[in-house]
This record gives structure tokens, sequence and C-alpha cells, in this order.
């Protein structure tokens, strides 16, 4: 018996040590962190440092042309803002700006942004200086730096190339304490990001590893885009691709400046206490930079106040983040305008707004963007605004003459501002059916509401903001009562209900208010263009060249349909078009 039993015990054991030999390996860094999914870093980043200057023609030569991050270790130690942005200065200078808030740990809660002093996800340095300390605190500045702000930070030698230096596209900062993380991510600009405050930790990823870094949305010329993996716990088992790619990992400390091309993949972490820094962007094109203008030796800082930034931000109103790429929008224009044989015609900008567009290889969609109407409509806009309403089509010598502030113009067609950038955000992200449910509730508990009681109900059940609550309160209440009965609430309650609207309903409303704003700004029925209406022709795409107006029909508006009460600027309609001018303006 005891044979026997020792037997089967042996015969357990090898079964177990089998079983043992044959299962299948543990996936290394499987529910790991970032990082552990590899036996270590495999690629390297470059570093420069002040006693080693970066000259901006090597960095244009070895880092941007080629996609290359680079360190440059010390590059913002002289500048103002290094010594002065204690809490103390940023809030008794800057303490009226009004910045963006994102969440913490980006990505990882379902929770909407933080509320702030002007609503949800917008605050004012002083408030957030106030609280952003606290342990409770689940928001951080992300966002524009002020223009205010400009005349305390430089701008780093590399980029002293004055086609740079003149064609910067935004300027962000950020503010965070107790520890704050990104998403796996790519940005959508090239950007130096220099740290004043603070540690950050880099993981960089290549852009080649778009499949295996499990990215959500690509676009033809998209080098922005998120990648659906947790970098806290990484899933191999959902995400087995991912475990092939090579990284490397680089600490940034106060006073470093970084290079992050556009569409190398990233993720930061910000740990320990208080962490600042501002980042510069500019053009994913490197080819619109004038090289000439970049000098083999290392040169000085130069002032950001006295730079060339398109997207300039006073630090109250609407803001402009995260706006169409002004270089990359110029150069596909100037490439379909040479396809062309060098004229610039309402056909070509619509081909080349639907080229902006279009999907990447392998994400098409069917959809025919020239067709759509409302791309057709805004194409007409666009071009009434780039030819200043007096020419049917303008020569190659002629667009690259177009000022600045021309193109601006007509971007904001093209992109009426985020709600993100408004005020009015907060209408996009609070469920109307929620807050008419809560309501509901308290009006079986209670026969009136006051201004407190209302602040709470918002505030703590539906999770909105008190400048919202307030704001909502006021036109409920327009005789400032103390109180009102349910009658009196409900009389004014559901007309604000009414603007609690999804975004693409917002986006609309931005549309056509950008579109009313132009349009009073150049005569509503382009006056402005009237006595030089007829002088060009569009012109057929294969004719002899000749810009005068022919009086042939036929004119090439690549079939733009024209709108009755469009500001055209003397664009010709298409005969053969019989798209609706009554349609309405929708997301783009």
């Amino acid at each position: 018996m005891k044979m026997e039993l020792l037997l089967r015990r042996l015969v357990f054991v090898s079964f177990v040590a089998f079983c043992a030999s044959s299962a299948t390996p543990e996936l290394l860094g499987h529910m790991e962190p970032l990082g552990k999914q590899r036996p270590g870093p495999e690629d390297t980043i470059d570093e420069y440092n002040t006693s080693h200057p970066l000259s901006s023609e090597r960095f244009y030569n070895e880092y941007m042309i080629k996609r290359r991050p680079v360190v440059l270790r010390g590059a913002a130690v002289n500048w103002p803002a290094f010594s002065k942005w204690t809490d103390e200065y940023l809030n008794s200078t800057y303490g009226q700006m009004e910045l963006r808030l994102e969440e913490k740990v980006e990505g990882e809660s379902n929770e909407r942004l933080p509320p702030g002093k002007y609503g949800i996800g917008r605050d004012s340095m002083e408030n957030f200086l106030s609280g952003y300390q606290s342990p409770r605190a689940n928001g951080y500045i992300v966002g524009e730096l002020p223009e205010p702000m400009y005349k305390d930070v430089d701008v780093v030698p590399c980029l002293a190339c004055s086609s740079i230096y003149n064609k910067i596209q935004e300027v962000n900062f950020w503010m965070t304490s107790k520890g704050a993380a990104s998403a796996i991510h790519r940005d959508a600009f090239d950007a130096i990001n220099c740290l004043l405050d603070g540690k950050k930790e880099w993981f960089f990823m290549d852009g080649k590893y778009n499949d295996e870094v499990y990215v959500i949305h690509r676009a033809k010329y998209e080098m922005g885009g998120l990648s659906l993996i947790n970098p806290k716990s990484v899933d191999l088992k959902q995400f087995p691709k991912f475990a092939d790619v090579k990284y490397a990992f680089l600490s940034v400390n106060p006073g470093d400046c970084l290079f992050v091309p556009s569409g190398y993949y990233h993720q930061v972490k910000s740990p320990g206490g208080r962490n600042m820094a501002v980042s510069i962007l500019f053009s994913k094109m490197p080819r619109s930079v004038e090289v000439n203008t970049c000098s083999p030796e290392p040169e000085h800082s130069k002032p950001l106040d006295e730079a060339g930034v398109y997207l300039q931000y006073p630090g109250t109103g609407i803001m402009t983040m995260g706006v169409l790429d002004f270089e990359m929008f110029r150069g596909i224009v100037n490439n379909f305008t040479l396809q062309n044989g060098g004229r610039f015609t309402p056909s070509v900008l619509l081909k080349a707004l639907a080229d902006i567009e279009a999907p990447a290889e392998g994400y098409e969609t069917g959809i025919n963007l020239e067709a759509d109407p409302e791309r057709r409509r805004i194409t007409k806009r666009v071009f009434s605004v780039l030819s200043k309403g007096k020419q049917r089509w303008l020569s190659l010598a002629e667009l690259e003459d177009i000022p600045t502030e021309t193109w601006q113009e007509a971007i904001s067609i093209m992109e009426p501002p985020d709600p993100s950038n408004t005020y009015d955000f907060e209408f996009t992200v609070i469920d109307p059916q929620q807050l008419s449910e809560a309501v509901d509730g308290f009006f079986v508990l209670r026969k009136t509401m006051s201004r407190e009681q209302w602040s709470i109900l918002y505030t703590d059940v539906i999770h909105g903001s008190e400048y919202m609550a307030s704001r909502i309160f006021d036109q409920i209440n327009p005789d400032r009562k103390d109180t009102l009965d349910e009658a009196e609430f409900r009389e004014k309650f559901e007309g604000v209900v009414e603007q609690f609207q999804s975004e693409d309903q917002l986006l609309e409303i931005s549309t056509n208010e950008t579109e009313l704003i132009r349009r009073r700004a150049h005569g509503a029925d382009g006056e402005d263009a009237e006595d030089n209406r007829g002088d060009r022709d569009d012109g057929d795409d294969s004719d002899n060249g000749d810009n005068n107006d022919d009086g042939d029909d036929d004119d090439d508006d690549g079939g733009v349909p024209d709108d009755d009460d469009d500001d055209d600027g003397g664009v010709p309609d298409n005969d053969d078009d019989d798209a609706s001018s009554e349609a309405q303006h929708t997301e783009l």
C-alpha cells in the first residue's frame, strides 16, 4: 500500500514537472509598466551642452530633416523665466491669465477634464496656483503660453534660422505638481520642450513603429496620434506587436531642452513635486526652411517676443491651440498649384483641402471628399479670402506673396474654433438628460431652488464647474431673486438645457459665427470686390495661360458650386452643378 502510494506521488510529481516544462514562456513585461517589455533601452539620444552647443545648420541637417530627437543640456538656464517664474511671481504678474487644464494621468480615467475658474478645462493662473499642490488636485496646465509671458522666454540657438525663428506655429506651457503622466502618443508638430523646474522622464519610440504602437487613428498628413496601450500596465496579449518596439529612455532636468520630432512616439512622466516647461512648436515641413539662413556656427539665444509666432494667445478669450500647420497647408497648396501649371484656382484649392483630410493608406473610407457639398462651399469662401475677392485665379508668385494674416483668416474658415478653446466647451461635455433628471429629482424633495442649492446640484451631482453653474442660474433667474419656485425655475430651464449640445453641434455654431464675422469685416455682399469682378478668368487647366476673361462660360472652378449669399469675390458658378445653396454648415 505504501509502495503504491509512493508510485502515485512520483507519477504526479513527474506530471507536474512535464506540464511546467511544456508551458508557454511568460511574456516579458506583460502587464508591467512601459520599459519592462525589453531587456533595456536599445536606442540612444544625442546630447549637446553649453560647452558643446548645437548650431542651427547642424540641427537642421542632422535632426530636423532626419527626424531624430536631441537633448540640449542647460540650454534654458539663462532664460529670465528660469529664475523668475516662482509661484509668487507668476501669481502677481500673470495671475489673471487664463489657461487650459488636463487630467494629471492622461487617458487613465473616464472622467471629464477638471473644472477651473472659467469652466471645465479652463482656469486662471491665480486660481490654479492656489490649489495645484493639494493632494486632491487632479488637473495640470497644458495649453498656449499667453503672449504677455513671452518676454521671459528665449528661443534656443539651434532655432536661429530666420525661416524657423519667424515661423513658429505656437508656444505651449506645462505646469503641475505631485506627478503627472501622458499616454503613449506622437505630436503633430516639431517641438523644442524646455524644462524650467522639476524632472521629466521620456520614453522614445521611433515613428516607424506605427503598427506596433497601435495608434487610434491615422490620416495622410496626420503626424499626431494616440496609442491604445496603457503605459502603466502593458497588455502584451492584447497588443503583442509592442514587444518588438525598441525604445530610448532619457531624464531631463531643469534648464534642459529637448527636440521632439513630429511623428516620434513618446511617453512622458513628471515625477515628484513642482514641474514646469515651455514648448516651442514649429512646422513639420522641414523643406520650408531656408537653409541659407542657418548658421554653421553656434549662436546666442533670441527673445521669443521678437520671434514670428503664427498663433499668439493674448491670455483671455478664444484660444487657438491645435490649428492646422500653416507651412504644411501652404506646401500642399503650392504642390497642387504647380501640378496645375502654376495656376491657383478654386478647383486646385478643393483638391488641396481634400488631400489634407485624406486618410492614410489602409484607412480609406471610400468617401469622395471633393464631392462633399459643404467642402465645396467652404472652398469658395477660402478662395475668396486668399484672392481678396478680386481675382479668379492666382499665379504661383501671387500665391507666395499672400501675407500670413490672410492665410490665418483662410484657415479660420476651414477650422472654426475647437469647442475646447472656447468658454462654451462645458456645453459639450455635460449630458443634458442627466441635468434634467437631476432637476426632476430635486423638485421631488423640495419646492424651491436657491442659487446655493443649484450650485451644489450642478457641481456635486452633475460635476460641472461653479463658473457655468453661476452663468446658468443667471439665465434662469434674470430678476436676481433669492429663490425660485419650481414653476419659475422651469420657465427658463428648458431653454438652458437646449444649450447643452454635442461637440458637432457646437462646432456647427462656431462655423456659422466665424463666417458671419468674416462677412461683416469684408462686406456682406462682397462690395469691396465689385469693381474688379471679371478681371480674371479661372482659366481652363489646359489653356494657353492667358489670365484675362475671355467671356467663356466654361470657367474652371472645379465644379465648386456658388452660394447665392456667399461673398465669393467673383468666383463663377458651375452651371452643371446642382448642389443646393441651402446646405447648412456641418463639422469639417
